[in-house]
């Protein structure tokens, strides 16, 4: 369950038009679970014919590295 106490997560969007391109944040959503999940990003952010697209529960994006940020 997320922080907001609803059931919803919070996920990241990221999208590319072409194979060649590398993927690219294109926002973020919430969403009860991964069905929804896809269906939101899938409705949400259409304006582009994406090639690929993927929702990334927030919670399983590991950082890496964050400037001034406490652990």
């Amino acid at each position: 369950m997320s922080a907001n106490g609803n059931g919803d997560a919070v996920y990241e969007v990221f999208a590319r038009a072409d194979f060649a391109e590398p993927l690219a944040h294109v926002g973020s959503l919430r969403a009860p679970g991964d069905e929804l999940a896809r269906a939101y990003a899938r409705s949400t952010y259409d304006e582009d014919r994406w090639v690929e697209m993927l929702a990334v529960p927030r919670r399983c994006i590991v950082q890496v590295i964050s400037v001034g940020a406490e652990r």
